[in-house]
């Protein structure tokens, strides 16, 4: 807390008063047209905004920014991670000086912090911006502990909850992605450690809230507060439920962040829903991160993810969020992922009925960030005719609905709203300008003829000139003077004018005013009167301007159910329509959801890489799973190894883990993500880069892609790998996907053989849809042992000292990764591909001897015996390796003794 001064002002004793109730804030204090900032607040402005750092007096840093271009300001300072309240002049100087209080009256209009945001300037329309709470509800060592999660999105009004296994709150942070998280504050003031670490990974500040917001009563209480309701029975929930704790501590600082404990004031808030993980497939973070859904790994954009290329497709901002959300939140339904697919169909075979769709949703404006700004009484005039603007466009898109029999749900609920809407669409369109100005501070919304006040106010100061003129000549008839003057100074006001011969001439209503050397001046009381109403006729038309936008803004406040329906709906059709528009420009199919755990894809693409490469990316087949009647390839049809040929797996396949060797750069990592990602979209509902898919219901999709390590958390890039290993070993069903890369490559050589192994056991024993790429090739003697396991590769065509990747998937294992071949491509220098050449000739082992084949391959259980290599345990090689202590021998040492070894064998 900054120190006072000893002869503090009146304004900065105000100052230190706001200061003191609102800890952990950059204040911005109003005075005149700037917001100032003292003490250590204005050096972190003059750090984060650059603004000058001055002095008001000595000893007191102030830094200022103009109060019309604040909103910039705040923008900058909320995304570098902090929190600010705004104290406002809430009373106008002139009263002040009035009425003798010497300092105007302020106050704090609003606290802004990351999670709590409204403004058009400060949002991303294309993002979702939710405050968060968690409260665990047992200790960090709990296996069979429970925590529960609210969320809340303060510009839209969407409010969620749930109560999940504590283990799962990261995972379901990932796909909420909140930009500020609460939390239940300690004795210590430092949050919990595993509040802290979920911070770390999800990258979003920290708010610790007083214990009593979490506590059941008082969370109970505030959310009737805010319902009106006396039971919370109605939302499915109780006043004992552990998910009401989160959901209060939300609803206790959105109102304490808005300054309001009134309910009205928040009114656009959805009643809290109850989220149910089972009604969705479940991508944890590690997939979302991995398969970069939403961002790219590379760079953290939207650009490259498989959000980016459907974003471009959306019309509106409504739609562009909306579409986030159905991709962390694939549905299971398959009745509901239907009637999606049936409008996405309709849109692709009727092209015009997608143009006309285009046509309605281009148009629209962000309905829900304009209710949310209505509810907390920061909306502008432009978001007011923005409203009427859009709720106009009700008709027209009931009328583009109307005869579409997968639309016909639709269809019916738009025409529940064309009533109410198209009511407040005419009376906002009537009563205001079709370009209105970005504030009321001048006027300027309000149209001519709508309000006969207006109209005098604006005349007052429209045709001043002319009554002016008008009222000359009638003095000028009356007095027979034709020297009369009518004119005006900013000093005196209005006046008459006669000259210094003609003053004895006035008539006795007027009134001396002024005298000058060759005149004298009057004023009579029409003039006095006339100049009254001209000289407050602004402020008066801005004050009226002001009262009947704020009745407008009611009438709008008043069809919030309607207007929300509307712009869910649309929402909605948006996304339908940007998945219609992608698919038929790129010739995706609709893929068939079936009850039996398949994956069957035909010439299948990858979604990004699809757009980025064009005719130059190679698609491929995937046959996972029992047979379909679409699979007509027979054993015979498959073709060579090496045939570039797209490969097929035969209909008596049962496969259920498919291992795929070849070199790195090949496309193993491309192939395994996009028919994860494929499996993704086909559960939003969306078509799928595939000339065929046929998928099975999938409950959760689970990755180990890539290496990464956690050193915050003191986890190597190997504890990581098997922390996710474990995850998916642990939650895996015959109804889940999994995507392996690399498994074990970050141990020894024979350790992560050994655990490879033992995990693609472990998988195929569970007929968990598996695909595995690793560069252990000695895994593929388990599809001689196990009959629900295939060897895929990727094809590489050799020339000369070169290799050219094919990118096409073939049967069968390959048994080299040519990876230094890999690395001249790379640029490594000559000499050192060379000499790693010449030392693979030395170490390389013969793995080759084929191991027999069982006459009758049946799948083994992952708990049966399995020797990795039979005939290297048979060798008296062995025993000699056993001998040796790797401890005691240098590197070169070591090296001498392989080598020997070898040329003993």
């Amino acid at each position: 807390m900054p120190q006072k001064a000893k002869q503090d002002t009146p304004a900065m004793r105000q100052y230190h008063r706001f200061k003191e109730q609102h800890p952990g804030c950059l204040l911005l204090f109003r005075m005149g047209d700037f917001y100032e900032l003292f003490f250590d607040d204005a050096v972190t402005a003059h750090q984060t905004l650059g603004v000058t750092l001055t002095q008001r007096t000595e000893g007191v840093p102030m830094a200022g920014v103009p109060y019309h271009a604040v909103e910039t300001y705040l923008r900058r300072l909320i995304a570098a991670g902090h929190r600010v309240a705004v104290c406002d002049q809430v009373e106008d100087a002139k009263q002040a000086k009035a009425s003798g209080g010497g300092v105007v009256k302020r106050d704090v209009t609003r606290v802004i912090t990351p999670g709590t945001l409204t403004d058009e300037t400060l949002l991303d329309a294309a993002a979702e911006n939710p405050l968060a709470a968690v409260a665990f509800h047992s200790s960090a060592d709990d296996p069979d502990g429970t925590a529960s999660l609210a969320w809340c999105e303060l510009s839209t009004g969407r409010f969620a909850l749930t109560t999940l296994p504590a283990g799962r709150v990261g995972d379901e942070l990932a796909r909420i992605t909140p930009s500020e998280l609460l939390y239940c504050d300690t004795a210590t003031g430092n949050a919990p450690p595993r509040v802290q670490t979920l911070a770390d990974r999800l990258g979003c500040p920290l708010t610790g809230r007083p214990p009593y917001t979490f506590r059941p009563a008082e969370s109970a209480q505030i959310l009737k507060q805010q319902y009106r309701v006396k039971t919370l029975q109605g939302f499915g929930l109780t006043d004992e439920d552990p998910a009401v704790q989160p959901a209060g501590a939300v609803l206790h600082y959105l109102r304490e962040t808005q300054r309001t404990d009134d309910a009205d004031r928040l009114a656009h808030l959805h009643p809290p829903k109850r989220f149910d993980p089972a009604q969705h497939l479940v991508i944890d973070a590690t997939s979302l991160a991995s398969l970069e859904v939403l961002q790219t790994l590379r760079t953290g954009q939207t650009q490259g993810s498989l959000l980016g290329v459907f974003l471009p497709r959306c019309h509106t901002a409504m739609g562009k969020r909306q579409l986030k959300h159905w991709l962390c939140y694939p549905l299971i339904d398959p009745d509901q992922i239907h009637s999606r697919q049936q409008v996405v169909e309709s849109l692709v075979n009727d092209s015009r009925f997608a143009d006309d769709l285009a046509a309605v949703l281009n148009q629209l404006h962000d309905v829900p960030r304009i209710l949310g700004r209505l509810a907390v009484r920061r909306a502008t005039p432009r978001d007011l005719v923005a409203l009427g603007q859009s709720a106009a466009l009700i008709q027209p898109l009931h009328h583009t609905l109307a005869d579409r029999p997968a639309l016909a749900d639709t269809a019916k609920q738009a025409a529940e709203l064309i009533d109410p809407l198209t009511e407040l669409a005419d009376t906002l369109t009537t009563a205001c300008v079709d370009s209105p100005p970005a504030h009321l501070r001048e006027g300027g919304l309000i149209a001519d003829g709508h309000d006969t006040q207006l109209d005098h106010f604006r005349s007052l100061q429209n045709d001043a000139h002319n009554w002016l003129a008008d009222y000359q000549k009638r003095l000028i008839d009356d007095c027979q003077l034709n020297s009369i003057k009518v004119g005006f100074n900013k000093v005196f006001g209005y006046y008459i004018e006669l000259s210094a011969a003609n003053k004895d001439k006035a008539p006795e209503s007027w009134h001396r005013k002024q005298t000058l050397k060759n005149a004298e001046r009057f004023i009579t009381d029409e003039l006095k009167h006339f100049e009254g109403e001209v000289l407050s006729a602004e402020s008066r038309a801005i004050a009226r301007e002001q009262h009947l936008f704020d009745q407008l803004q009611d009438l709008a406040r008043k069809q919030t159910d309607s207007l929300r329906a509307f712009a869910d709906l649309t929402a909605d059709l948006d996304v339908l329509s940007a998945f219609a528009a992608l698919a038929s420009r790129h010739r995706y199919v609709r893929p068939s959801l079936v009850e039996d755990p398949v994956l069957h894809l035909t010439q299948a693409r990858h979604p990004v890489l699809d757009q980025t490469l064009a005719e130059s990316f190679v698609p491929n087949d995937l046959n996972l799973g029992p047979p379909t009647d679409t699979d007509k390839t027979s054993p015979s049809d498959a073709p060579d190894v090496d045939s570039p040929t797209p490969y097929h797996l035969p209909p008596t396949t049962s496969s259920t883990l498919a291992l795929i060797t070849g070199p790195n750069m090949a496309g193993k990592s491309t192939y395994i993500r996009q028919t994860a990602l494929l499996t993704l979209l086909a559960h939003t509902g969306a078509f799928v880069p595939a000339d065929a898919a046929t998928i099975g219901l999938t409950d959760r999709i689970f990755t180990r892609v890539g290496s990464a390590d956690e050193l915050h958390a003191g986890q190597s890039t190997f504890m990581v790998e098997m922390t996710e290993t474990a995850n998916l070993c642990h939650h895996a069903t015959g109804r889940s996907l999994v995507i392996l890369d690399e498994i074990g490559r970050g141990t020894s050589t024979l350790d992560g053989l050994s655990l490879a192994w033992a995990i693609a056991e472990h998988l195929a024993a569970r007929q968990t849809r598996t695909l595995f790429a690793t560069h252990y090739h000695e895994l593929t003697q388990l599809a001689d042992t196990h009959a629900n396991i295939a060897n895929l590769h990727v094809t590489v065509r050799e020339w000369k000292d070169d290799i050219v990747f094919l990118h096409q998937i073939a049967a069968g294992a390959t048994d080299r990764s040519y990876g230094i071949h890999v690395a001249k491509i790379a640029g490594l220098p000559p000499s050192i591909t060379t000499r790693a050449n010449d030392l693979l000739q030395q170490l390389a082992v013969n793995h080759h001897t084929p191991p027999t084949k069982p006459a009758a391959p049946e799948t083994i259980a992952a708990s049966d015996p399995m020797p990795l290599f039979t005939e290297m345990l048979e060798h008296p090689i062995v025993d000699q390796l056993r001998q040796l202590d790797l401890n005691q021998l240098t590197p070169m040492q070591a090296f001498d003794a392989l080598r020997q070894l070898q040329q003993d064998l």
